[in-house]
């Protein structure tokens, strides 16, 4: 139902970064639009697209500082803010989206927006990536021991140690818009990388050794400031969350959808994609095990409890 009328209907900016046609952009166009047309009169989403007033390593900052009203945030990019965030980006741990999804619900998410809302940031939705995986300008991984003495590109602490406990040898010291020319250059063997990130970027082209080991997956909020949440009425909230539900569910699916397409378009393209066996996955994932307890350990409490639910 639409929100009461008001006499002055207050605009509430919204910053966004990437392309305007990926379909979580489309996505949350439409969430924009749903909402501006239930709350006429008491809100409007403006949305300022592209980066024009941050792009995503500056954004949470912004959000918690009240710089902008709501602003798209990508969730690896918080996880130094807000450390909680690894409990559902263990590396090796969520064998498919669906149990992302799960981690996204239920007490794990309640956690989850607690150690936001400490940070003054109130998550509206979230929206889904499709799976991490390896590409290689040398082999595709078929047993664990294939990882031993690889040059694997690496931005991620957590991701680091494990490859360090597979016997690769990590370089954290090249900065991700020199990943391409540093496999192309053979300065290092492999990288992790989406399929559908990896398609658009040309990773299949100086990797075309693609094994898919959904090493972990990346998830987009949209997010507000929580003293201006707290600042709508509940009607505005509960439409925002509502529509907010349904997007996100719409980007899981979609999700899965283009890292076939694109799988099947880097196949086509010359790459070799292959899906590393359970049994061989379940032995990474055993070996991973340790650096979880270490980051749970950490962290206290609330982290003990996410690796409890999100490694079953």
């Amino acid at each position: 139902m639409p929100c009461d009328l008001l006499a002055k209907e207050k605009t509430l900016k919204l910053a966004s970064w990437g392309p305007t046609k990926h379909y979580i952009a489309v996505a949350r166009k439409e969430w924009i639009n749903e909402v501006n047309a239930a709350c006429v009169g008491k809100i409007k989403i403006q949305d300022y697209p592209g980066g024009q007033l941050y792009g995503p390593k500056q954004m949470h900052m912004a959000v918690a500082k009240g710089s902008i009203d709501i602003g798209v945030i990508l969730q690896p990019a918080m996880m130094a803010m807000v450390p909680m965030l690894q409990g559902v980006y263990l590396p090796f741990s969520f064998n498919s989206l669906e149990e992302v999804g799960k981690a996204y619900s239920g007490e794990s998410l309640q956690i989850i927006e607690k150690a936001l809302e400490k940070k003054r940031i109130k998550l509206i939705y979230t929206s889904y990536l499709d799976g991490v995986q390896f590409f290689s300008n040398k082999k595709n991984i078929l047993t664990i021991d294939d990882f031993k003495g690889m040059r694997v590109l690496s931005a991620s602490p957590m991701v680091t140690k494990i490859f360090t406990k597979l016997g690769a040898a990590p370089d954290t010291s090249t900065p991700q818009t020199e990943h391409y020319m540093a496999l192309k250059r053979g300065v290092s063997d492999a990288m992790a990388n989406s399929v559908t990130g990896g398609y658009f970027q040309k990773s299949h082209e100086v990797a075309p050794y693609v094994t898919k080991i959904n090493l972990s997956f990346g998830t987009i909020f949209v997010c507000m400031n929580i003293d201006k949440w707290n600042g709508l009425p509940k009607e505005v909230q509960d439409i925002m969350l509502s529509s907010g539900k349904k997007k996100s569910a719409y980007t899981k699916t979609v999700a899965k959808g283009w890292e076939q397409n694109f799988s099947t378009a880097m196949v086509k393209e010359g790459a070799k994609v292959i899906q590393i066996s359970t049994e061989e996955r379940e032995k990474i994932k055993s070996i991973s095990q340790e650096v979880w307890q270490e980051w749970a350990q950490k962290y206290g409490k609330d982290a003990q409890r996410l690796l409890e639910l999100n490694t079953l």
